[in-house]
Protein backbone atom coordinates (compact mmCIF):
# COMPACT_ATOMS: atom_id res chain seq x y z
CA UNK A 1 0.00 0.00 0.00
CA UNK A 2 1.27 3.36 -0.72
CA UNK A 3 1.42 5.64 1.89
CA UNK A 4 -0.10 8.87 2.37
CA UNK A 5 2.28 11.08 0.30
CA UNK A 6 1.96 8.72 -2.24
CA UNK A 7 -1.83 8.33 -2.63
CA UNK A 8 -2.25 12.10 -2.52
CA UNK A 9 -0.64 13.04 -5.56
CA UNK A 10 -2.68 15.32 -7.30
CA UNK A 11 -1.97 14.18 -10.93
CA UNK A 12 -0.17 10.68 -12.15
CA UNK A 13 1.16 11.85 -15.50
CA UNK A 14 3.41 14.37 -13.34
CA UNK A 15 5.27 11.05 -11.93
CA UNK A 16 6.31 10.17 -15.54
CA UNK A 17 8.64 13.01 -15.91
CA UNK A 18 10.78 12.03 -12.90
CA UNK A 19 13.43 9.32 -13.29
CA UNK A 20 14.98 9.11 -9.77
CA UNK A 21 12.51 8.14 -6.52
CA UNK A 22 13.98 11.50 -4.80
CA UNK A 23 11.95 13.83 -7.54
CA UNK A 24 9.18 11.27 -7.84
CA UNK A 25 8.53 11.95 -3.73
CA UNK A 26 8.40 15.47 -4.11
CA UNK A 27 6.15 15.56 -7.13
CA UNK A 28 3.58 13.27 -4.76
CA UNK A 29 4.35 16.23 -2.22
CA UNK A 30 3.63 19.04 -3.99
CA UNK A 31 0.53 19.61 -6.48
CA UNK A 32 1.37 20.15 -10.07
CA UNK A 33 2.24 23.46 -11.37
CA UNK A 34 1.20 22.87 -14.81
CA UNK A 35 -1.59 24.86 -16.43
CA UNK A 36 -2.54 22.00 -18.55
CA UNK A 37 -5.13 19.89 -16.43
CA UNK A 38 -5.10 16.83 -19.86
CA UNK A 39 -3.00 14.72 -20.79
CA UNK A 40 -1.17 13.59 -24.02
CA UNK A 41 -2.96 10.51 -24.32
CA UNK A 42 -6.91 12.47 -23.83
CA UNK A 43 -5.09 14.67 -26.76
CA UNK A 44 -4.73 12.03 -28.89
CA UNK A 45 -8.29 10.40 -28.13
CA UNK A 46 -9.80 13.49 -29.29
CA UNK A 47 -8.96 12.87 -32.87
CA UNK A 48 -10.40 9.49 -32.85
CA UNK A 49 -13.56 10.31 -31.21
CA UNK A 50 -13.91 13.07 -33.40
CA UNK A 51 -13.75 10.87 -36.35
CA UNK A 52 -16.39 8.71 -34.61
CA UNK A 53 -18.94 11.50 -34.45
CA UNK A 54 -17.97 12.86 -37.80
CA UNK A 55 -18.18 9.71 -39.65
CA UNK A 56 -21.41 8.71 -37.53
CA UNK A 57 -23.41 12.24 -38.77
CA UNK A 58 -22.00 13.02 -42.13
CA UNK A 59 -25.06 11.46 -43.42
CA UNK A 60 -27.34 14.90 -42.36
CA UNK A 61 -24.40 16.61 -44.31
CA UNK A 62 -24.73 14.23 -47.67
CA UNK A 63 -28.66 14.68 -47.11
CA UNK A 64 -28.45 18.22 -48.48
CA UNK A 65 -25.72 17.76 -50.91
CA UNK A 66 -27.79 15.46 -53.41
CA UNK A 67 -28.00 12.04 -50.87
CA UNK A 68 -31.45 12.43 -50.90
CA UNK A 69 -32.25 12.71 -54.74
CA UNK A 70 -30.22 10.32 -55.86
CA UNK A 71 -31.17 7.39 -53.12
CA UNK A 72 -34.93 8.99 -53.12
CA UNK A 73 -34.76 9.10 -49.15
CA UNK A 74 -37.79 11.47 -49.28
CA UNK A 75 -39.33 8.05 -49.98
CA UNK A 76 -42.02 7.40 -47.06
CA UNK A 77 -39.32 7.03 -43.96
CA UNK A 78 -36.51 6.01 -45.57
CA UNK A 79 -34.31 8.59 -44.27
CA UNK A 80 -35.38 8.15 -40.63
CA UNK A 81 -34.79 3.91 -41.03
CA UNK A 82 -31.63 4.55 -42.17
CA UNK A 83 -30.97 6.69 -39.47
CA UNK A 84 -32.48 4.39 -36.79
CA UNK A 85 -30.86 1.10 -37.75
CA UNK A 86 -27.29 2.60 -36.59
CA UNK A 87 -28.11 2.42 -33.27
CA UNK A 88 -29.64 -1.32 -33.22
CA UNK A 89 -25.18 -2.59 -33.26
CA UNK A 90 -24.69 0.33 -31.76
CA UNK A 91 -26.95 -0.08 -28.29
CA UNK A 92 -26.34 -4.24 -28.08
CA UNK A 93 -22.80 -4.19 -28.21
CA UNK A 94 -21.46 -1.84 -26.17
CA UNK A 95 -21.96 -3.93 -22.80
CA UNK A 96 -20.31 -6.72 -24.68
CA UNK A 97 -17.03 -4.54 -25.94
CA UNK A 98 -16.50 -3.05 -22.74
CA UNK A 99 -15.98 -6.53 -21.48
CA UNK A 100 -13.69 -7.28 -23.93
CA UNK A 101 -11.77 -3.90 -23.68
CA UNK A 102 -9.96 -5.00 -20.47
CA UNK A 103 -9.15 -8.29 -21.40
CA UNK A 104 -7.83 -7.64 -25.02
CA UNK A 105 -6.40 -4.05 -23.97
CA UNK A 106 -7.36 -0.82 -24.94
CA UNK A 107 -5.14 -0.03 -27.98
CA UNK A 108 -5.78 -3.21 -30.09
CA UNK A 109 -8.73 -3.71 -29.81
CA UNK A 110 -10.36 0.02 -30.30
CA UNK A 111 -7.79 0.10 -33.23
CA UNK A 112 -9.64 -2.55 -34.60
CA UNK A 113 -12.82 -1.27 -34.36
CA UNK A 114 -11.77 1.89 -35.68
CA UNK A 115 -10.48 0.29 -39.21
CA UNK A 116 -13.67 -1.30 -39.34
CA UNK A 117 -15.99 1.45 -38.89
CA UNK A 118 -13.65 3.21 -41.59
CA UNK A 119 -14.31 0.81 -43.97
CA UNK A 120 -18.21 1.00 -43.77
CA UNK A 121 -18.12 4.91 -44.16
CA UNK A 122 -15.52 4.42 -47.38
CA UNK A 123 -18.24 1.91 -49.08
CA UNK A 124 -21.21 4.36 -48.27
CA UNK A 125 -19.16 6.31 -51.24
CA UNK A 126 -20.36 3.40 -53.80
CA UNK A 127 -23.68 2.41 -53.24
CA UNK A 128 -26.87 2.81 -55.51
CA UNK A 129 -29.56 1.57 -52.96
CA UNK A 130 -30.84 3.07 -49.87
CA UNK A 131 -30.87 -0.84 -48.57
CA UNK A 132 -27.20 -0.73 -48.96
CA UNK A 133 -27.13 2.50 -47.10
CA UNK A 134 -29.23 1.18 -44.19
CA UNK A 135 -27.04 -1.97 -44.06
CA UNK A 136 -23.65 0.30 -43.72
CA UNK A 137 -25.35 2.13 -41.14
CA UNK A 138 -26.43 -1.01 -38.95
CA UNK A 139 -22.45 -2.48 -39.31
CA UNK A 140 -21.39 1.48 -38.67
CA UNK A 141 -22.99 1.22 -35.48
CA UNK A 142 -22.01 -2.05 -34.61
CA UNK A 143 -18.21 -1.22 -34.89
CA UNK A 144 -18.27 2.37 -33.10
CA UNK A 145 -20.24 0.79 -30.37
CA UNK A 146 -17.10 0.22 -28.46
CA UNK A 147 -15.06 3.36 -28.20
CA UNK A 148 -17.23 6.29 -26.33
CA UNK A 149 -17.85 3.17 -23.13
CA UNK A 150 -14.18 1.78 -23.66
CA UNK A 151 -12.94 5.82 -23.50
CA UNK A 152 -14.87 6.83 -20.42
CA UNK A 153 -13.87 3.53 -18.99
CA UNK A 154 -10.64 4.27 -19.34
CA UNK A 155 -10.69 8.10 -17.89
CA UNK A 156 -12.70 6.62 -14.81
CA UNK A 157 -9.43 4.12 -13.91
CA UNK A 158 -7.20 6.94 -14.46
CA UNK A 159 -8.77 9.19 -12.57
CA UNK A 160 -10.24 10.28 -8.52
CA UNK A 161 -13.79 11.09 -8.43
CA UNK A 162 -13.88 14.12 -8.66
CA UNK A 163 -11.23 14.78 -11.46
CA UNK A 164 -13.24 12.89 -13.91
CA UNK A 165 -15.95 15.52 -15.43
CA UNK A 166 -13.54 18.01 -16.75
CA UNK A 167 -11.91 14.94 -18.17
CA UNK A 168 -14.69 13.31 -20.12
CA UNK A 169 -15.88 16.85 -21.19
CA UNK A 170 -12.22 17.94 -22.55
CA UNK A 171 -12.78 14.06 -24.46
CA UNK A 172 -16.26 14.42 -25.68
CA UNK A 173 -15.27 17.97 -26.88
CA UNK A 174 -14.21 16.13 -29.91
CA UNK A 175 -17.78 15.70 -30.85
CA UNK A 176 -18.89 19.22 -30.53
CA UNK A 177 -15.42 20.40 -32.68
CA UNK A 178 -16.74 17.36 -35.17
CA UNK A 179 -20.02 18.88 -35.15
CA UNK A 180 -18.96 22.78 -35.10
CA UNK A 181 -16.43 21.90 -38.53
CA UNK A 182 -17.75 19.36 -39.76
CA UNK A 183 -20.07 20.85 -41.77
CA UNK A 184 -17.56 23.24 -43.42
CA UNK A 185 -15.61 19.96 -44.35
CA UNK A 186 -18.79 18.46 -45.72
CA UNK A 187 -19.39 21.38 -48.12
CA UNK A 188 -15.53 21.56 -49.47
CA UNK A 189 -15.83 17.89 -49.83
CA UNK A 190 -18.91 18.01 -51.70
CA UNK A 191 -17.90 20.23 -53.64
CA UNK A 192 -15.64 17.59 -55.24
CA UNK A 193 -16.69 16.53 -59.07
CA UNK A 194 -14.92 13.76 -60.94
CA UNK A 195 -15.85 12.91 -64.63
CA UNK A 196 -18.96 14.17 -66.18
CA UNK A 197 -22.35 14.60 -65.34
CA UNK A 198 -23.47 11.27 -65.97
CA UNK A 199 -20.68 9.72 -63.84
CA UNK A 200 -21.35 8.51 -60.26
CA UNK A 201 -18.30 10.52 -59.06
CA UNK A 202 -19.63 13.67 -59.73
CA UNK A 203 -22.17 13.64 -57.32
CA UNK A 204 -20.23 15.70 -54.48
CA UNK A 205 -22.29 13.20 -51.30
CA UNK A 206 -20.03 10.37 -52.50
CA UNK A 207 -16.97 11.95 -52.01
CA UNK A 208 -18.10 13.30 -48.34
CA UNK A 209 -18.04 9.62 -47.70
CA UNK A 210 -14.92 8.18 -49.53
CA UNK A 211 -12.61 11.08 -47.99
CA UNK A 212 -13.84 10.77 -44.54
CA UNK A 213 -13.51 6.93 -44.61
CA UNK A 214 -9.92 6.82 -45.63
CA UNK A 215 -9.24 9.24 -42.76
CA UNK A 216 -10.66 6.88 -40.29
CA UNK A 217 -9.28 4.02 -41.92
CA UNK A 218 -5.54 5.69 -41.52
CA UNK A 219 -6.19 6.73 -38.00
CA UNK A 220 -7.58 3.29 -37.11
CA UNK A 221 -3.97 2.00 -38.68
CA UNK A 222 -1.92 4.58 -36.70
CA UNK A 223 -3.25 4.45 -33.52
CA UNK A 224 -2.27 1.57 -31.50
CA UNK A 225 0.73 4.03 -31.62
CA UNK A 226 -0.77 6.64 -30.06
CA UNK A 227 -3.62 5.41 -27.91
CA UNK A 228 -3.40 5.10 -23.82
CA UNK A 229 -4.35 1.96 -22.28
CA UNK A 230 -5.35 1.17 -18.87
CA UNK A 231 -3.15 2.01 -16.11
CA UNK A 232 -1.73 -1.39 -14.95
CA UNK A 233 -1.00 -2.08 -18.83
CA UNK A 234 1.20 1.19 -20.08
CA UNK A 235 4.49 0.82 -20.42
CA UNK A 236 5.38 4.79 -19.87
CA UNK A 237 5.32 3.62 -16.10
CA UNK A 238 7.35 1.50 -14.07
CA UNK A 239 6.22 -0.61 -11.38
CA UNK A 240 5.78 1.95 -8.55
CA UNK A 241 4.24 4.13 -10.55
CA UNK A 242 1.82 1.77 -11.78
CA UNK A 243 0.87 1.15 -8.35
CA UNK A 244 0.79 4.75 -7.32
CA UNK A 245 -1.90 5.12 -10.49
CA UNK A 246 -3.98 1.85 -9.42
CA UNK A 247 -3.88 3.01 -5.65
CA UNK A 248 -4.69 6.47 -5.70
CA UNK A 249 -8.31 5.77 -7.57
CA UNK A 250 -8.95 2.63 -5.21
CA UNK A 251 -8.41 5.07 -1.99
CA UNK A 252 -10.76 7.26 -3.80
CA UNK A 253 -13.25 4.71 -4.06
CA UNK A 254 -13.32 2.72 -0.50
CA UNK A 255 -10.09 0.92 -1.20
CA UNK A 256 -11.39 -1.99 -3.31
CA UNK A 257 -9.28 -4.35 -5.58
CA UNK A 258 -9.83 -3.75 -9.27
CA UNK A 259 -10.97 -7.47 -10.09
CA UNK A 260 -12.28 -8.65 -13.95
CA UNK A 261 -15.98 -9.55 -13.20
CA UNK A 262 -17.43 -12.89 -14.26
CA UNK A 263 -20.36 -12.73 -16.64
CA UNK A 264 -22.47 -13.67 -13.47
CA UNK A 265 -20.99 -10.63 -12.14
CA UNK A 266 -21.82 -8.65 -14.52
CA UNK A 267 -25.29 -9.54 -15.10
CA UNK A 268 -25.47 -9.00 -11.37
CA UNK A 269 -25.09 -5.25 -11.77
CA UNK A 270 -27.23 -4.86 -14.10
CA UNK A 271 -30.45 -5.41 -11.37
CA UNK A 272 -28.61 -2.15 -9.99
CA UNK A 273 -32.16 -0.11 -9.75
CA UNK A 274 -29.65 3.19 -9.74
CA UNK A 275 -27.69 1.96 -12.74
CA UNK A 276 -31.36 2.45 -14.74
CA UNK A 277 -31.97 5.93 -12.81
CA UNK A 278 -28.55 7.01 -14.69
CA UNK A 279 -29.24 5.59 -18.13
CA UNK A 280 -32.82 7.48 -18.46
CA UNK A 281 -30.93 10.49 -17.40
CA UNK A 282 -28.40 10.16 -20.39
CA UNK A 283 -31.41 8.95 -22.60
CA UNK A 284 -32.72 12.14 -22.31
CA UNK A 285 -29.65 14.16 -23.10
CA UNK A 286 -29.09 11.87 -26.12
CA UNK A 287 -32.07 12.19 -28.03
CA UNK A 288 -32.20 15.93 -28.30
CA UNK A 289 -28.60 15.59 -29.10
CA UNK A 290 -28.80 12.78 -32.17
CA UNK A 291 -31.92 15.06 -33.06
CA UNK A 292 -29.94 18.50 -33.50
CA UNK A 293 -27.33 16.70 -35.09
CA UNK A 294 -28.98 14.55 -37.15
CA UNK A 295 -31.43 17.20 -38.22
CA UNK A 296 -29.65 20.80 -37.55
CA UNK A 297 -28.69 20.90 -41.54
CA UNK A 298 -32.23 20.07 -42.46
CA UNK A 299 -33.48 22.80 -40.28
CA UNK A 300 -31.66 25.19 -41.51
CA UNK A 301 -32.28 24.44 -44.91
CA UNK A 302 -35.37 23.57 -45.46
CA UNK A 303 -36.79 24.74 -41.87
CA UNK A 304 -35.40 28.33 -41.95
CA UNK A 305 -35.15 28.42 -45.67
CA UNK A 306 -31.30 29.24 -46.28
CA UNK A 307 -29.30 27.92 -49.18
CA UNK A 308 -27.14 24.74 -49.41
CA UNK A 309 -24.11 26.90 -48.23
CA UNK A 310 -25.14 29.18 -45.80
CA UNK A 311 -26.92 26.27 -43.85
CA UNK A 312 -23.86 24.15 -43.48
CA UNK A 313 -21.84 27.49 -42.44
CA UNK A 314 -24.51 28.31 -39.85
CA UNK A 315 -24.52 24.91 -38.26
CA UNK A 316 -21.02 25.57 -36.94
CA UNK A 317 -21.08 28.66 -34.44
CA UNK A 318 -23.66 27.05 -32.02
CA UNK A 319 -21.19 24.37 -31.25
CA UNK A 320 -18.59 26.88 -31.13
CA UNK A 321 -20.06 28.28 -28.44
CA UNK A 322 -21.47 24.96 -26.69
CA UNK A 323 -17.81 23.93 -26.24
CA UNK A 324 -16.36 26.81 -24.27
CA UNK A 325 -19.49 26.98 -22.27
CA UNK A 326 -19.84 23.45 -21.71
CA UNK A 327 -15.95 23.32 -20.13
CA UNK A 328 -16.53 26.33 -18.81
CA UNK A 329 -19.61 24.14 -16.33
CA UNK A 330 -17.72 21.36 -16.07
CA UNK A 331 -14.36 23.12 -14.61
CA UNK A 332 -16.99 24.42 -12.09
CA UNK A 333 -18.38 21.06 -11.37
CA UNK A 334 -15.63 19.84 -10.42
CA UNK A 335 -14.05 22.82 -8.85
CA UNK A 336 -16.81 23.28 -6.62
CA UNK A 337 -18.02 19.75 -6.17
CA UNK A 338 -21.27 19.59 -7.41
CA UNK A 339 -22.96 17.52 -9.86
CA UNK A 340 -26.94 17.61 -9.82
CA UNK A 341 -27.62 21.75 -9.81
CA UNK A 342 -25.16 22.08 -13.17
CA UNK A 343 -26.88 19.23 -14.37
CA UNK A 344 -30.53 21.06 -14.03
CA UNK A 345 -29.15 24.44 -15.16
CA UNK A 346 -27.87 22.90 -18.13
CA UNK A 347 -31.12 20.80 -18.70
CA UNK A 348 -33.02 24.08 -18.61
CA UNK A 349 -31.53 25.90 -21.04
CA UNK A 350 -31.29 22.68 -23.49
CA UNK A 351 -35.39 22.84 -22.95
CA UNK A 352 -36.01 27.09 -23.82
CA UNK A 353 -33.72 26.34 -26.60
CA UNK A 354 -35.98 23.34 -28.41
CA UNK A 355 -38.61 25.59 -27.86
CA UNK A 356 -37.47 28.42 -29.36
CA UNK A 357 -36.45 25.77 -31.98
CA UNK A 358 -40.00 24.88 -32.48
CA UNK A 359 -42.26 27.31 -32.00
CA UNK A 360 -41.30 31.00 -33.10
CA UNK A 361 -41.93 31.91 -36.94
CA UNK A 362 -38.85 34.36 -36.93
CA UNK A 363 -35.48 32.26 -38.25
CA UNK A 364 -33.64 34.25 -36.19
CA UNK A 365 -35.17 33.41 -33.11
CA UNK A 366 -35.22 29.83 -33.91
CA UNK A 367 -31.00 30.40 -34.81
CA UNK A 368 -30.82 31.83 -31.37
CA UNK A 369 -32.47 28.78 -29.68
CA UNK A 370 -30.18 26.44 -31.61
CA UNK A 371 -27.24 28.25 -29.91
CA UNK A 372 -29.48 27.44 -26.33
CA UNK A 373 -30.29 23.98 -27.31
CA UNK A 374 -26.75 23.00 -28.33
CA UNK A 375 -25.33 23.79 -25.28
CA UNK A 376 -27.64 23.04 -22.56
CA UNK A 377 -28.05 18.75 -24.30
CA UNK A 378 -24.53 18.68 -25.60
CA UNK A 379 -22.64 19.72 -22.20
CA UNK A 380 -25.21 17.21 -20.14
CA UNK A 381 -23.68 14.12 -21.82
CA UNK A 382 -20.25 14.10 -20.28
CA UNK A 383 -21.72 15.88 -17.34
CA UNK A 384 -24.51 12.53 -17.10
CA UNK A 385 -21.22 10.40 -17.39
CA UNK A 386 -19.38 11.77 -14.81
CA UNK A 387 -22.38 11.75 -12.43
CA UNK A 388 -22.93 7.92 -13.37
CA UNK A 389 -19.34 7.64 -12.95
CA UNK A 390 -18.68 9.49 -9.47
CA UNK A 391 -21.67 6.99 -8.06
CA UNK A 392 -19.85 3.92 -8.84
CA UNK A 393 -17.49 2.42 -5.79
CA UNK A 394 -15.91 -0.25 -8.15
CA UNK A 395 -13.45 0.39 -10.82
CA UNK A 396 -14.89 -2.69 -12.61
CA UNK A 397 -18.07 -1.73 -12.69
CA UNK A 398 -17.83 1.28 -14.28
CA UNK A 399 -17.41 -0.27 -17.16
CA UNK A 400 -20.96 -1.88 -16.72
CA UNK A 401 -22.20 0.89 -15.65
CA UNK A 402 -20.46 3.55 -18.98
CA UNK A 403 -21.77 0.85 -21.17
CA UNK A 404 -25.19 0.51 -19.93
CA UNK A 405 -25.67 3.85 -19.94
CA UNK A 406 -24.51 4.71 -23.55
CA UNK A 407 -26.49 1.44 -24.64
CA UNK A 408 -29.71 3.34 -22.80
CA UNK A 409 -28.28 6.73 -25.03
CA UNK A 410 -28.87 4.99 -28.53
CA UNK A 411 -32.49 4.18 -27.81
CA UNK A 412 -32.23 7.87 -27.31
CA UNK A 413 -31.02 8.23 -30.91
CA UNK A 414 -34.07 6.53 -32.24
CA UNK A 415 -36.24 8.61 -30.01
CA UNK A 416 -35.20 11.69 -31.41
Amino acid sequence: MADAKEINTSHIEEDTVHSSDNSLRKDEESPSSSAEDWTPEEERKLVVFGLSLLDRTNISAAYIAGLAQDLQLTVGSRYSVALLVFFIGYALFELPSNYVIRRIGARYWLSFLIVAWGFMVLAMGFIHTWTALAVLRAMLGTFEAGLFPGSVYIIGCWYKQYETARRISIFYMASMFTSAFGPIFAYVLSLIRVGGPDSMYHAGWRWIFIIEGIATVVAGLVAPFFLVEFPERVTFLDARQKHIAIERVKVDRSGKDVVHPSAKEVMSMLLDWKLMLYSIQYFVCASSVYSLAFFQPIILREGMGFSYAKAQLLSSPPYLLAIFLSLSMAYVSDKMRIRWPILCAQAGIGAIGLLLILYPKPPGVRYFGLFLAVFGCQANIPATLAYGNNQTGRNEKKGVVAAVMISVGAAGGIAG
